[in-house]
Order: C-alpha cells, then sequence, then structure tokens
C-alpha cells in the first residue's frame, strides 16, 4: 500500500530555501542604540546594544558601549557587584573581537579601580593599573565619550583623562 501526499491547491517548498530576514540587522540596531546613549538616555539604550550585541555579536563596538550604557551615567564605586561582573563581560567581549581596543581597556581600568580599589575589594587579573597600561593610546573621541558618560573626579584614571582630553 502506498500512501499518496495531496498538495490541496499550495505549492510545495524546501524549507531549506527559506530564509528569514530579521526586521532589524545588529548594525541598525547598534546605530540605534548608540543614538540613545548619546541622549543619555540609559534604559533604552541597554535595551538596545543588547539586542544588537545578540544579533550580532562580533561587533565590538555595541559590547563597549552597552558597558558604558550599564554605568548609567554612576560611578563605578555606586555601582552593585553583579551589573560591575556584567560590565566587565561585556568589555571583554569587545576586547576578544578587537584586541588593540585601547578605549575598552581604558573605560575597564576606570571601572575596576572605581569599583574594587574605591571600595576597599581586593582586584583580579587584569588589574586596572594592567588595562591603564593597554588604554594609555585611547583616541581624545573615546576619551571624551567616556568623561562624557562618566563623571567620577576621585578616580585616578579618570582624572588621567580629564587633564589630557577636557
Amino acid at each position: 500500500m502506498t500512501r499518496q501526499y495531496n498538495n490541496y491547491g499550495h505549492d510545495q517548498f524546501n524549507i531549506e530555501n527559506l530564509q528569514v530576514t530579521p526586521s532589524t540587522n545588529g548594525q541598525e540596531l547598534f546605530k540605534k542604540g548608540l543614538k540613545l546613549l548619546n541622549q543619555r538616555n540609559y534604559q533604552q539604550a541597554i535595551d538596545v546594544l543588547n539586542e544588537a550585541t545578540e544579533a550580532d555579536p562580533s561587533i565590538s563596538d555595541a559590547h563597549y558601549y552597552l558597558a558604558i550604557a550599564l554605568l548609567r551615567g554612576k560611578k563605578p564605586n555606586k555601582i552593585d557587584g553583579w551589573t560591575i561582573r556584567d560590565i566587565e563581560e561585556k568589555l571583554n567581549a569587545a576586547i576578544s573581537e578587537d584586541a588593540n581596543s585601547s578605549k575598552c581597556y581604558m573605560l575597564w581600568a576606570i571601572i575596576k579601580h572605581g569599583y574594587y580599589t574605591m571600595n576597599c575589594l581586593i582586584e583580579k587579573s587584569p588589574t586596572s593599573e594592567q588595562l591603564f597600561s593597554y588604554g594609555k593610546s585611547i583616541q581624545p573621541k573615546y576619551a571624551k565619550e567616556i568623561i562624557y558618560h562618566l563623571n567620577d573626579p576621585s578616580n585616578k584614571y579618570w582624572q588621567y583623562l580629564y587633564n589630557k582630553f577636557a
């Protein structure tokens, strides 16, 4: 006995050839998230930049700017440990995609020093001093962005940026 399949007037298609195109790609989400961040709309920037990193994890800048957004304009020593770990993961992901990213190293140095040292906690490797040595070659544009989103004059690495670029 053979089984016969009826088409009932519908065209058959091969599911292997079916392509799903997302309505918004990672780059578009990244641009939207960056715009929200520059408006200091931190929560919406976090939401959109998270989507961008999920859509395209290879966009190192999306991870970097997500780390800035997660700070929400606050000093690192005023942020909870879970958020600090999340920020460090984002910066680590950004560096994994772009090992020469001095802006990531500098931001990470500021965050580690601000959270760990200024809260009298022990820094694990890489230390803020090590990260700072990799971040010293930061471009003025990125230094000014960090200063714009983070005001922490008691942090020696932030102070370095401010004295050199503000």
